[in-house]
């Protein structure tokens, strides 16, 4: 037997090469605190992501897709909500921006409503959405069975039927940010 010749130096790339000249290390699976395994970000959204594609999330009051189906890093999110009935909210249709962050799932992600919308939550300058105000009482962590995107834009839909935000007068249905 012999051994594998070496590669020519032009088929050893650098990580850096092979992502177009981003360079981020892949998350290697490290043992938790409880002694079990943390699951890779990309794992999670990748799961998140074909629920949505195959129409097994939202309930169809919810939608969510990649903004650029060539981010490897699943990171900008397009997303939408049809609003509840009987709100001021009622068969209006958002759209929003998420974008995961590194730190997804540990921390949540952070929301842009593209459509105007008056909300308590929302900032009326940019459109960014107070998540931590959305998930009050509770936490990001908080969320069945787990946080996920899916489960924020369920909570953010259903933030439209507080007392606080359920006789808002809207804008026009075309206003944006």
């Amino acid at each position: 037997r012999t051994a594998a010749a070496p590669l020519p130096a032009s088929y050893r790339r650098r990580p850096r090469e092979m992502f177009g000249g981003r360079s981020k290390p892949a998350a290697a699976p490290a043992a938790a605190a409880n002694g079990g395994v943390v699951v890779p970000r990309n794992f999670y959204l990748l799961e998140e992501l074909e629920k949505f594609e195959k129409g097994a999330a939202g309930n169809g009051m919810v939608s969510a897709g990649l903004t650029d189906p060539e981010d490897i890093f699943l990171t900008r999110w397009s997303c939408s909500i049809i609003g509840p009935q009987g709100t001021a909210f009622d068969n209006r249709f958002y759209s929003l921006t998420v974008v995961c962050t590194d730190q997804y799932p540990h921390a949540p992600p952070v929301v842009t409503f593209q459509s105007r919308i008056n909300h308590a939550s929302v900032n009326q300058s940019t459109g960014e959405l107070d998540v931590r105000d959305v998930l009050k009482p509770g936490a990001w962590e908080s969320l069945t069975p787990q946080p996920t995107i899916e489960a924020l834009l369920t909570k953010i839909r259903d933030s439209m039927t507080s007392q606080k935000n359920r006789s808002k007068q809207q804008p026009p249905d075309d206003a944006t940010f």
